[in-house]
């Protein structure tokens, strides 16, 4: 199978995650880097053993390089975001991007109306934890019937980050909020995978600092209702950077609990309901990135793939409800 080329937009941190996915594959290659700063830009490129770009303009001028690039993976911040997809797929290239999709529920809209008028390339939206081994058995004792019914969704995504006071994340205007966007919505499109759509019922938001997004968000969603015949599925999502550090996911069923702490990444918590709890072990979830770069490998290679990567829809949902959240803030 051939190797994939990829062209990288954006050189920050998590860029470095994705180069390293790619150097464990031996599927994916980062071809070529799109920074607009020059340090960032060059020490990627060098890294990455690609060619280096000030715009991604630049890049498609560049017949030589631009022959070895297959998709294009866009890690800037979701505000610039509309713009790059549009040119991208103008040029016949897939393309992933980071999560979130977008900042704001219109640009969002927007991506999804081009990922339509462009049916035959791919894309997708790069929410990892679709590919961490651990989430991914969970979903198949889910659907295997071992949780019985399910009954309430819980997670936390949040650490002591005090940096981001000052990141172009805790920046509406860039980012489109604080803490919630940025690793609630993780915890979002988690739900959505393992469980189904999500309805928001109230959020409690904390702003420790003045002028930036939230810094610690606790949001309540649900699945289903009694109403439409769908037993109704509770989701608790918490978020944070000015906590204390916890990563876990649970799902509870009427037969048995499942959780998993990224603190203990090889371990896969299996509580039934009457009988003793025992770990299950499953890979870690460092290995995320590697195996959603193959899925989009796949993707690439054959459209018609049905895998688990997000597709943009997927991430309007997640972006509808974030907004959602804001409209349904609770005073305290």
């Amino acid at each position: 199978m051939s190797e994939i080329g990829i062209a990288i937009i954006g050189a920050g941190i998590i860029a470095d995650a994705h180069l390293a996915a790619a150097t464990s594959s031996k599927r994916v290659k980062i071809v070529a880097v799109v920074e607009p700063m020059q340090e960032r830009r060059e020490a990627l490129a060098q890294r990455a053993g690609a060619s280096a770009y000030a715009d991604f303009s630049a890049l498609l001028q560049d017949k030589n390089t631009l022959a070895s690039v297959d998709a294009v993976l866009i890690c800037t911040p979701p505000s610039i975001r509309k713009e790059l997809v549009e040119a991208a797929l103008k040029a016949g290239l897939p393309v992933m991007v980071e999560k979130p999709l977008a900042h704001c529920v219109a640009d969002a809209q927007a991506l999804v109306g081009l990922a339509d008028r462009y049916p035959d390339i791919p894309t997708a939206v790069a929410f990892c934890h679709r590919f961490t081994p651990a989430i991914r058995e969970m979903k198949r004792m889910i659907e295997r019937g071992d949780l019985g019914t399910l009954v309430r969704f819980e997670n936390v995504f949040a650490c002591w980050h005090p940096t981001m006071q000052t990141h172009w994340m805790s920046d509406p205007s860039k980012s489109g909020g604080g803490s919630l966007l940025d690793t609630g919505c993780h915890g979002l499109d988690i739900f959505h995978y393992l469980v189904g759509t999500s309805h928001t019922d109230a959020a409690i938001l904390s702003h420790q600092w003045a002028g930036r997004g939230d810094s610690n968000a606790t949001l309540l969603v649900h699945h289903g209702s009694s109403s439409t015949g769908t037993s109704p599925v509770a989701g608790i999502l918490c978020s944070g950077w000015a906590e204390p550090a916890r990563f876990l996911v649970t799902i509870v069923g009427t037969k048995g609990l499942l959780t998993y702490d990224f603190e203990k990444p090889v371990d896969l918590l299996w509580s039934r309901s009457t009988e003793p709890a025992q770990t299950l072990k499953v890979e870690t979830h460092e290995t995320r990135f590697q195996h959603q770069l193959e899925a989009f490998a796949d993707l690439i290679q054959n459209p018609s793939t049905k895998n688990d990567l997000a597709t943009f829809e997927d991430g309007l949902a997640v972006a509808v409800t974030l907004q959602d959240a804001k409209e349904q803030v609770v005073g305290l």
